[in-house]
């Protein structure tokens, strides 16, 4: 090669098509993650509404507020027991954080950390306030599905 002459370096054919790539699976991240937090939020609404109570399937209420460790602690331990029992029972929350939550507690006069039962007509059949161990309210959940 002569000393004027520059070697031209190869063309990269990752280049162009690389970056439309990586642009396209952000884009596709981004919306699966909006789609995810859609559902999550949907479903959360769900659990939330109150109104449900009383439409024929037999209802557990927790009443609960977020910032309450205990809360959080019976929180998980239904939430690890709904699975059994969602075929034929109802698992809302009312959350004390909220002005429904709040109105809830006060209609019924119990407060957070408390679970509230009702037969699929919207009667209250009792209430179980504090900590509760699991195989206890597997037992409660399982007697709430028979009443139906």
């Amino acid at each position: 090669m002569g000393a004027g002459k520059s070697l031209k370096k190869p063309r990269k054919l990752g280049g162009y098509f690389g970056s439309w790539s990586s642009t396209l699976l952000t884009l596709l991240l981004l919306m699966s993650a909006g789609g995810v937090w859609w559902w999550q939020q949907h479903f959360k609404d769900e659990e939330y509404d109150l109104s449900r109570i009383g439409n024929g399937r037999p209802v557990v209420v927790q009443v609960h507020d977020p910032t309450c460790v205990v809360c959080r602690q019976l929180q998980r331990i239904v939430d690890n027991l709904q699975g059994e029992f969602r075929a034929d029972v109802d698992f809302l929350i009312a959350d004390l954080s909220r002005p429904e939550g709040q109105a809830f507690a006060n209609q019924q006069q119990v407060r957070s950390v408390t679970l509230v039962f009702f037969a699929q007509d919207g009667q209250r059949l009792g209430k179980l306030e504090g900590p509760q161990e699991p195989e206890f309210l597997r037992k409660v959940f399982g007697e709430l599905r028979s009443s139906d």
